[in-house]
């Protein structure tokens, strides 16, 4: 799943589509304190960044939503130079259905499937 994201994104941008302009290539973000960012896309034109958390099923996703915030807070004090940059938090799974997706939204994250991904494509 994390392999298929990266190339949607990456295509997404080249060809103008969506809403995550990339300035660089997408990478994951993985250390020894077991902090684990699946993506971790840079906008750096507009100072945002885009931190992303993928699973296999949106079940995943829910049951995961306390360690992934707990994940990106310890990656963006790990790296000060994105403070003051605008931080997105996305859930990503092959499947959302839309119950599973309005829960995690109302906790402030984005969420993208890859019907979603590859709209447009």
């Amino acid at each position: 799943m994390r392999s298929w994201v990266g190339v949607l994104y990456e295509e997404r941008s080249r060809k103008g589509i969506g809403d995550f302009p990339l300035s660089e290539r997408i990478n994951g973000y993985w250390d020894r304190s077991d902090t684990e960012i699946d993506l971790v896309a840079l906008n750096a034109n507009d100072r945002v960044i885009r931190l992303g958390s993928c699973k296999r099923s949106a079940a995943e996703l829910v049951r995961d939503l306390p360690a992934f915030c707990g994940h990106t807070e310890r990656f963006l004090r790990q790296f000060p130079e994105y403070a003051g940059w605008r931080v997105e938090r996305v859930s990503l799974a092959p499947h959302v259905p839309p119950d599973v997706r309005q829960q995690i939204e109302r906790q402030g994250l984005l969420v993208q499937d890859l019907n979603d991904l590859r709209a447009g494509l």
